[in-house]
């Protein structure tokens, strides 16, 4: 609103609607808690130049009206006894910037959504093609090659999703510390994921996944690789520049499928997992400097509704809540896999892991609009209730369209894959995309635990979810094969949906109660105040400062 606008409403309107600068039942003369007044003089009322005021609906007292007098330069006040006028529409003081005006948050929202969407769209097409080519390949090799990257990439998330999850609380209120904070969480992930990497070669040796001693010299670096390509989108995320994922993941399934058709007619035979390395690498060569010359740098301060800036005690609290939560996220994703090829053989794996690809790359799409909702959220809590909403409606839009696609299609879309692959496959994918609706809402509720800071429930409820997978894989994998680890997967997302349904619904109840009570304080505080315009009828005999704008606070004439 302009300076005329609080001072008059404009021509026409009551004086009394001056008083909603600090709400109803304000001191008039207070001053307004804000900084964008220029010290431009106002003429005492009575004067001559103060009918040049009242001609554009300004006037310092309710006073006869004046005939109308030449207008004096504003630049050369003509009396001492004067009071400062908010500057006009537009104008600027020397020296400063006018601040950008923040995006409005549910488009940003969707912006943000749509285009992780996006990314994880082409990464699931461009990867089907990918392993499409690979299924050229032996099976034994394609499993091998699957289950390293399957591990390597839990591990990957292990080491950096909590170091994003708190990109994307923290960034928004980080300000000019953002690249110092970004180096920091780069230099943890990276530590963790070697040592990850390398702890997972001694206590769990494999001489069917690495044969030979250069195979588990590689096994750590792919870790790190992988951390720092997630860390990167994290940031991008926190940032809101999501839109730079998707041209990332194109570039990225371009490369690795393009290098996959020349090492399988070169018969190299680990090209699988070389075309998946090499153009990480080079996107991080080309997305780094950018990232932390251009666009951390340039971090605004934080806004209006913007939790502050934690400090070290508090960032090393919500790491440590982020990495607990994180490491039992990662449990189902790795063990499963390796609950196969130890029961099942590594055959077996390449017939799973496929058809699973293609269902967490569709759960994904939702993880995506949930990771948006934290970002926003962050950056504005005020904005909750409605966030949530629009983060509700758009998950079930995208999962009642394509959980019904997906689960007629699964045959057809493994086709092309290979008929083994559809035989084997059809039901894993079917049983995975069916738990779809149940994560939506646990999906939820763990990122409504986060932002109210209560990581000790998120833990509970990943762990009770883990035994629930894996100890009914154990027991339904030796009677249905694959399809026992989609069966129980779909089961055990069901029971925790149930679960976390209760105060998941309770706390929207609060987040839509405090909502309401918002609104309904903003609109009465835009009422007129309750003292009326007879409190200023008699007009003052001394120069009297516009009301709300003196530099020092006034007080009502007696």
């Amino acid at each position: 609103m302009r300076g005329d606008e609080r001072i008059a409403g404009g021509p026409g309107r009551p004086a009394a609607a001056v008083n909603r600068i600090s709400g109803p039942g304000a001191d008039p003369y207070a001053d307004p808690p804000t900084e964008r007044f220029a010290a431009v003089q106002v003429p005492a009322p009575g004067t001559a130049e103060n009918a040049v005021l009242d001609t554009v609906g300004l006037r310092t007292a309710q006073v006869p009206e004046v005939a109308e007098a030449p207008a004096v330069p504003a630049a050369e006040p003509t009396s001492p006894e004067t009071a400062e006028l908010p500057e006009t529409p537009g104008a600027e003081t020397p020296g400063t910037e006018t601040p950008r005006k923040r995006r409005s948050l549910l488009p940003s929202l969707e912006l943000n959504a749509f285009a992780l969407m996006a990314a994880t769209g082409i990464t699931a097409l461009v990867g089907l093609g990918f392993w499409a080519i690979a299924a050229r390949l032996p099976a034994a090799e394609v499993g091998r090659s699957s289950a390293i990257l399957s591990t390597a990439t839990m591990l990957s998330q292990v080491a950096a999703s909590n170091v994003g999850l708190l990109f994307g609380r923290v960034l928004a209120s980080a300000g000019t510390k953002a690249r110092k904070l970004v180096v920091g969480g780069y230099a943890i992930a990276t530590t963790i994921a070697l040592l990850l990497g390398a702890g997972f070669l001694v206590f769990f040796p494999h001489d069917e996944l690495f044969p030979t001693l250069w195979d588990r010299a590689a096994f750590p670096l792919l870790v790190a690789l992988l951390a720092l390509s997630t860390l990167q989108d994290w940031v991008l995320t926190g940032l809101r520049r999501s839109t730079w994922i998707p041209l990332e993941q194109l570039l990225f399934a371009l490369g690795k499928m393009g290098l996959l058709i020349l090492f399988a007619n070169l018969a190299f035979e680990k090209g699988i997992l070389v075309a998946w390395a090499l153009p990480i690498i080079a996107l991080q060569l080309v997305i780094s400097p950018i990232l932390f010359l251009r666009l951390l740098p340039r971090v605004p301060p934080p806004g209006e509704g913007t939790p502050p800036m934690p400090d070290r005690r508090g960032l090393l609290s919500i790491f440590l809540a982020e990495y607990a939560t994180g490491a039992v996220t990662v449990i189902i994703p790795l063990v499963l896999p390796l609950l196969v090829v130890a029961r099942l053989g590594t055959e077996a794996n390449a017939y799973y892991a496929l058809p699973w690809l293609i269902a967490e790359s569709f759960s994904v799409l939702i993880w995506n609009i949930s990771s948006s909702y934290v970002v926003e959220a962050s950056h504005d809590r005020r904005e909750q209730w409605a966030l949530m909403k629009r983060t509700f409606r758009l998950s079930y839009l995208i999962g009642g369209l394509g959980v019904p696609a997906l689960f007629f299609l699964a045959p057809w879309v493994l086709s092309v894959l290979g008929d083994t692959y559809s035989d084997q496959g059809t039901w894993v994918l079917r049983y995975a995309v069916l738990a779809i609706p149940f994560t939506i809402i646990n999906m939820n509720f763990i990122n409504t635990s986060r932002l109210r800071n209560q990581m000790g429930r998120v833990v509970v409820l990943e762990v009770f979810t883990a035994a629930l997978v894996i100890g009914l894989a154990v027991v339904l994998m030796d009677r249905m094969g694959i399809g026992g680890a989609g069966l129980a997967f779909l089961l055990a997302q069901a029971v925790t949906a149930l679960v976390v349904a209760v105060p998941l619904v309770r706390f929207m109840r609060t987040l839509r109660h405090d909502a309401v009570e918002e609104e309904t304080g903003r609109t009465s505080g835009d009422g007129d105040d309750p003292a009326g315009p007879t409190d200023r009828s008699d007009p003052p005999t001394e120069p009297t400062p516009v009301a709300g704008l003196a530099t020092g606070a006034g007080r009502r004439p007696s």
